[in-house]
This record gives structure tokens, sequence and C-alpha cells, in this order.
């Protein structure tokens, strides 16, 4: 009986050091796994796949067929992940991670998001798993070995994905509602760390100004970083709100109390914001001020007296336009002199 036993002692400790002796480790795989993002607003899009490659084969209608779910990839299935709510060709999804699958026809392509995503590949979604289904329509494109995914036409809104493979590209239109996830996002940064000082809502009365949206809300935050350090910076959005709001002398007080602390170099912008909006007068009054109340030793005094030139060139005002393009090269450095004569001949010339 003890020479059983040991026996089976010895048959157990064999078949454990074969077992052992069995663990794999890690090869490349023919097909390897590529990641690839891209950011849209504050929005991340990821695509994990695995890219194989052509080796000489027919891909659309022969290894991948038509009129059958396929992975979108090699080995296990495709995912796609947003990190907010997306539109793809105009139906919505839900944050988070989805199995990416196609179905390839010889004309069109049905793009499918399953809810699924840790398949292997040829183990495809049921009915239950899939989220959404969008159909697009392949295009021609030079020939590709490998299967990838590249972010095309992007904006900022929205950007293509597009897998490109063999001679296809399959194109699916990514939109992102950006002022929307943005504005919920600060709301909740400014409940932390951001929301002391005054740079973080400044920030975002900054952004609502720009876009339009959530002015009441912007008006706060404004206010509650002037309270907590008054800067041009955060004047400027306060006049910038109050003239949308159509009070204009409102505005215009706030901008003068602005004015009165800004740096030269904010002014000298604050200029040209002026002249990109279209208020020629408006810009020379406050390129005038800053040349006025800046010492003629500041490195860049010469810059804001070009400033004052480039407005009255704009008015179209090419006599006081000449004379203050002539006084910025007194005070230029040599660097910048073929630059303004170029523009003093110009103007003579006309």
């Amino acid at each position: 009986m003890k020479k059983f036993k040991t026996l089976l002692f010895l048959c157990a400790l064999a078949m454990g050091f074969n077992n052992a002796s069995a663990q794999s480790v890690t090869t490349p795989r023919v097909s390897q796994q590529a990641v690839t993002s891209q950011r849209v607003g504050i929005t991340d899009i990821t695509i994990t796949y695995h890219s194989p490659a052509v080796n000489e084969r027919k891909i659309w209608g022969g290894l991948v067929p038509y009129n059958v779910i396929w992975r979108a990839g090699a080995n296990e299935n495709t995912i796609i992940s947003f990190t907010h709510p997306v539109r793809i060709e105009g139906k919505e999804l839900a944050p988070g991670s989805y199995g990416l699958y196609m179905l390839p026809k010889e004309e069109s392509v049905d793009i499918i998001f399953s809810s699924a995503t840790r398949n292997w590949g040829t183990v495809l979604p049921t009915e239950e798993e899939i989220v959404a289904t969008v159909t697009v329509i392949p295009q021609e494109a030079p020939f590709q070995e490998w299967l990838s995914y590249d972010f095309l036409d992007r904006g900022g809104d929205e950007v293509t994905a597009a897998l490109k493979w063999e001679k296809w590209l399959i194109p699916f239109k990514i939109k992102v509602d950006v002022p929307t996830i943005v504005l919920e996002n600060m709301r909740a940064e400014l409940k932390g760390q951001s929301g002391f000082g005054y740079l973080g809502k400044e920030q975002a009365a900054r952004f609502c100004l720009n876009n339009n949206i959530a002015l009441e809300e912007a008006m706060a935050w404004i206010e509650q970083s002037i309270n907590a350090e008054k800067r041009f910076s955060n004047l400027s959005v306060k006049s910038d709100l109050l003239d949308l709001s159509g009070d204009a002398n409102g505005a215009q007080a706030v901008m003068e109390e602005a004015m009165a602390i800004a740096t030269p170099i904010q002014l000298n912008i604050y200029g040209y914001q002026l002249l990109n909006k279209g208020d020629t007068d408006g810009a020379i009054k406050v390129f005038q001020t800053n040349i006025d109340n800046t010492p003629k030793t500041h490195p860049f005094y010469w810059g804001f007296v070009d400033s004052l030139g480039e407005a009255y060139l704009k008015k179209e005002d090419h006599k006081n336009a000449l004379k203050y393009y002539k006084l910025a090269k007194t005070f230029a450095p040599e660097t910048q002199h073929a630059y303004l004569d170029n523009v003093i001949k110009n103007i003579k010339t006309n």
C-alpha cells in the first residue's frame, strides 16, 4: 500500500512538471495589434485592431466574403471606444467601448457596433448585442497591403474614421457635440481645484462667449473670476458679454477699466481684435493710446507703432500710414528694416 501511494505521488509530480513545461511564451502574431486615436474637442476616439496583410489574396468578395459579418480586422474583434456621446452617420452612441464589425456588400458596407468587445473574431455578435448599424459606401483607394484605420477630414466637431485595405477605403463619419460636452465638463471641473482663483472661471466664461451658450452662467463665472483677481483678460470677457447682451454702455465702461490695467502687449492684441472686427477707428484709438503710454525703451515699442501704421493703411489713410511706418523703423532692430522698407516702398508706389 505504501509503495502504491508513493507511485501515485510520483505520477502526480510528473504531471505537474509536464503542465509547467507546457506554459506558453509571447511570440509575434502574423497580424499584429495596432491602436489609433483621435481627439475631437475633448472627446477621445480610439480604435484597437489587428492588421492582416493582403498577401496576394483577393480580399473583398474573397477572403472577406460579401453579405457575411466580418470582424473588421484579424484575431480578436476590433474595438472602438468613445469617452463621450457621439453620432455615427447620424446615429447616437453612448460613451463606452464597442465591438466593431462590418458586413461588406458589393456596393455598400454595413458598420455594426456591438456590446460584445471580448470575442474571438469569428464569434459574431447576436442580434441582442448589436447596438447600432449604419450603411456607408466604400471608395476606391490606392492599393494598401496592411489593413489600417485612419482618421480623415478632421474638423472642430467631427472626423471621418476609415478602414483602408487592398483597394477599398470604408469611411464613417463621427460627430461630437463639442460645446455641450465641454460645458458639462467645465461645470464638473469648476467644482474642484479649477474653481479656485480667477483663471478656470475666466476660461469657462470665454468658452461660453465664443460659442454663444449658457451666457447667464458665463456672466456669473466671469464676475467670480474678477472678484478673485481683476485682470484685463477677465474684464474684457465681461465687456464682450455685456455687449452681446445689448448693454453697449456697460461694455464700454468695463473695457475702459480693463484698458487702464492692460499691459502694452494686451492692448496691442485688443487693437487687432477691433481691427479684425472691422472697427478700424476703434483700433486706431487703442494703438495710439498704447504708444502714448508705453516707454520708448520697451523692446517692442517699434511693433506698437507698426500696428498703428497698419491700422491707418487699412483705413487707406496712406499719409498717416507712411508716417507711422517710418517712425517704427527708427525704433526697430535692423532685422526688421527690410520688412519696413518694403512696406514703405509699397505705400509710396500706391
